[in-house]
C-alpha cells in the first residue's frame, strides 16, 4: 500500500490517451492489488497474537485494494480497451433482415 500515491499520481498524469506507457502504469495499477489480496494472510501475519481478531483491519485492507482495481478497470475503460457500449459488441451479432418491403410507385 506504500506504492498506492505515487500510483495515482501516475494514474492521473498519464491520462487517458492509449500509448503504451499509459497501458503499462495502468497494468501495474491493477496487478499490484491483485497480488497484494492474494497475500492477505501473510500481510497480517506479524500482528496475530492472541486475543487480537484482525477481521477488520483485513476486511479495509481488501476493500482499498478492490477500490484500486476498479480505478484501473475504470481507466481502461476510458482508454477503450474494456468494451462496455453496446456498439464495440455490434460485430458479434448477426444482421438483421426485413421480413417484408414496400413499394410507393407515383405515375404522372
Amino acid at each position: 500500500m506504500g506504492q498506492l500515491p505515487m500510483f495515482l499520481f501516475i494514474f492521473w498524469m498519464t491520462g487517458s490517451g492509449l500509448s503504451i506507457y499509459t497501458i503499462m502504469f495502468t497494468m501495474q495499477l491493477a496487478t499490484t492489488p491483485i497480488k497484494a489480496l492474494t497475500n492477505v494472510n501473510t500481510v497480517f501475519e506479524q500482528f496475530e497474537t492472541k486475543g487480537l481478531n484482525l477481521t477488520l483491519p483485513k476486511l479495509l485492507y481488501a476493500a482499498c485494494n478492490c477500490v484500486t482495481i476498479a480505478l484501473a478497470l475504470y481507466k481502461f475503460s476510458n482508454m477503450g480497451i474494456i468494451p462496455v457500449l453496446p456498439t464495440d459488441w455490434s460485430g458479434l451479432f448477426a444482421p438483421k433482415f426485413a421480413i417484408e418491403s414496400s413499394q410507393v410507385i407515383i405515375h404522372n
